[in-house]
């Protein structure tokens, strides 16, 4: 249950429907947030919550496949990017820009190629992120022993996919959970409409993307310093390659890659987020509590 007003608008319906839950906040530019693997905006509540206070307005993307969408239809990495471009007209088309970016994990990396993609954001904000055609990207996998035999593996897994794309794969059957979980503290996850799965299609539009390294807005990009999976020397070699009007690696002191639902954490990624958009003259607004209302379809 949020403590503040949510809205849910259908931008698209159908089998590829797209839902945006925003949080009003009059007067305020607003965040665009991707979610992380499987994940949607439920799993974000302390995230979300920290940048309403922020001063921000909210609008976490229901991706294709994802949250309140059915978990049937099939999706790749270009349909998720896709959601995200057609919120962010939407958002500006309803009068509720200017806009920043920011995405969580498989979010960051959606983050990035948001970015890439459109001219009309402030700022874009990855909480830890990578380029999928870096050579490193196969570590973050348990295929990381396979590094050196990167292109014959994808070969494999393009060829199955093409049989199979509809195969269903766990979390566990391609990274690992141990370094997901490390270093977590003051997690508490709501799973409702999180899925389980991702459709072996889906994987394979992942590690076959190339994303542009070039982005259009000024970047923070944030990375836990114990991180065991996306590691700090990860998250500085993506740094490297990016290239923007201007950049900044901001560290946080810990939560491990799954800091981004640490509440005190989030609350220092939000006024940092907040601190930089103001100073790039995204309008912020800071408003006592309002009752909450209805969190549900």
């Amino acid at each position: 249950m949020s403590r503040y007003p949510v809205q849910y608008h259908t931008l698209r319906g159908g089998r590829r429907s797209l839902i945006l839950e925003f949080w009003p906040n009059a007067g305020a530019g607003t965040m665009l947030f991707y979610p992380g693997t499987m994940l949607s905006p439920w799993q974000y509540r302390p995230l979300l919550t920290a940048l309403r206070e922020a001063g921000f307005a909210v609008a976490g993307l229901h991706l294709t496949g994802h949250g309140l969408n059915a978990h049937c239809t099939g999706f790749t990495f270009d349909d998720l990017l896709r959601d995200g471009l057609e919120a962010e007209r939407w958002l500006h088309n309803a009068g509720l820009g200017p806009l920043a970016v920011c995405g969580h994990s498989q979010g960051g990396i959606l983050t990035l190629a948001h970015a890439a993609s459109s001219r009309g954001c402030t700022a874009a904000f990855p909480i830890c992120g990578i380029l999928p055609q870096q050579s490193e990207a196969i570590a973050l996998t348990l295929f990381g022993p396979l590094a050196a035999r990167r292109q014959k593996l994808m070969g494999a897994i393009n060829a199955l996919a093409r049989r199979m794309p509809r195969l269903p794969l766990p979390v566990l059957a391609y990274l690992s959970l141990r370094r997901i979980r490390a270093g977590a503290r003051h997690i508490r996850v709501n799973h409702r409409k999180s899925r389980l799965t991702y459709p072996l299609a889906f994987l394979a539009s992942l590690f076959n993307a190339r994303l542009a390294p070039r982005l259009h807005c000024p970047l923070y990009f944030f990375n836990a310093r114990d991180d065991a999976l996306f590691t700090p020397t990860l998250a500085r070699s993506t740094f490297a390659l990016l290239r923007c009007p201007q950049k900044t690696l901001i560290w946080l002191p810990g939560g491990g890659h799954l800091a981004a639902m640490n509440p005190p954490m989030c609350r220092y990624l939000a006024r940092t987020a907040a601190a930089a958009c103001a100073g790039l003259g995204l309008p912020l607004k800071l408003n006592s509590l309002k009752a909450s209302g209805s969190d549900s379809l």
